[in-house]
């Protein structure tokens, strides 16, 4: 009974993230058509490349929605561990894409500084109005989406959110080449592109960074503090835990234990007590945690006649 909800709650919660990533796909993709097409019309690499950076915010929605689809299944004979590291895969998906948009970006802003007599930027109040716009846009969109990563536990709209930020910083230099560009420093504005693809690869390196730690089964508990949790059991059985491992991400966390308990107790007042402790850790590292101990012998504890 209290798999199936727990299996009930985890189908609650990839559902709320799949509504998420719909909303700030919608908002991706209106700010990057209206970047795109006045940036277009202005002749701006700056505003362009700041397009394609919120269009790969856009595709990489896309992907979370497939990543979180497949890491809802739930586990089989062939994924006892279920499937949840397709969330995590599928940020990688996101990385492709970023890098790629670096490099076509960077390309653009080649040929506009190696051909001096390319058309260059044409500033108007309208592509200062669209820049303000996206800028109070994704300043929300990336509150709602850090709030809603925390909320849900999910790795992937929070490495997400930290990219839509990355667009608010973007989207500010935008506004300070175009105000060079209307003082008569064109190149400023190829400048800030270049300036914009190292800051889309910067942020696909830190997503790489955080996948990293999920796909390679970094430690993700202090030893310490799994121990701590195991030790403030009320019970004198209890004598030492050691041999602590863990990985996982917020999700949900696999820990592996050897738990220390009185050589005289019995299978079953040991299993009772292993029951105890994983429940504790339940409590404190949330529903998620999911825990195997193995049961080591202490030392006999002898009477001390008074």
């Amino acid at each position: 009974m209290q798999t199936q909800a727990i299996k009930t709650e985890s189908a609650r919660r990839y559902q709320s993230i799949r509504m998420v990533l719909l909303y700030v796909l919608f908002a991706n993709v209106a700010v990057s058509l209206g970047k795109g097409i006045v940036g277009w019309r202005s002749h701006s690499i700056g505003m362009v490349a700041d397009a394609f950076h919120s269009l790969m915010d856009g595709s990489s929605n896309v992907i979370g929605l497939i990543g979180i689809g497949l890491a809802s299944r739930p586990d089989d004979e062939s994924h006892s561990y279920g499937h949840s590291k397709f969330e995590t895969f599928a940020s990688i998906g996101i990385v492709i894409l970023l890098l790629l948009t670096a490099v076509q970006i960077g390309e653009s802003v080649y040929g506009r500084l190696t051909a001096p007599g390319s058309i260059g930027p044409e500033v108007s109040g309208l592509a200062f109005a669209m820049m303000g716009v996206t800028i109070v846009i994704n300043i929300s969109v990336s509150i709602y989406e850090r709030y809603q990563g925390r909320k849900l536990n999910s790795i992937f709209l929070v490495a997400d959110s930290k990219h839509t930020l990355s667009d608010v910083f973007v989207s500010i230099s935008v506004v300070a080449s175009l105000i060079a560009v209307s003082k008569g420093r064109p190149e400023v504005d190829a400048i800030t592109g270049g300036f914009i693809a190292l800051v889309i690869a910067y942020a696909a390196f830190r997503i790489m960074r955080d996948a990293s730690v999920v796909l390679l089964d970094r430690a993700m508990l202090d030893p310490g503090k799994i121990e701590q949790v195991c030790m403030s059991l009320d019970t004198d059985s209890i004598q030492g835990c050691h041999k602590i491992r863990s990985r996982g991400s917020e999700a949900g966390y696999w820990i592996d234990l050897h738990l220390i308990v009185d050589p005289e107790l019995s299978t079953k007042d040991s299993h009772s007590i292993a029951s105890k402790v994983e429940r504790k850790l339940k409590d404190e590292f949330g529903e998620g945690t999911d825990t195997i101990i193995h049961i080591e012998p202490g030392k006999k504890v002898t009477a001390v006649a008074d």
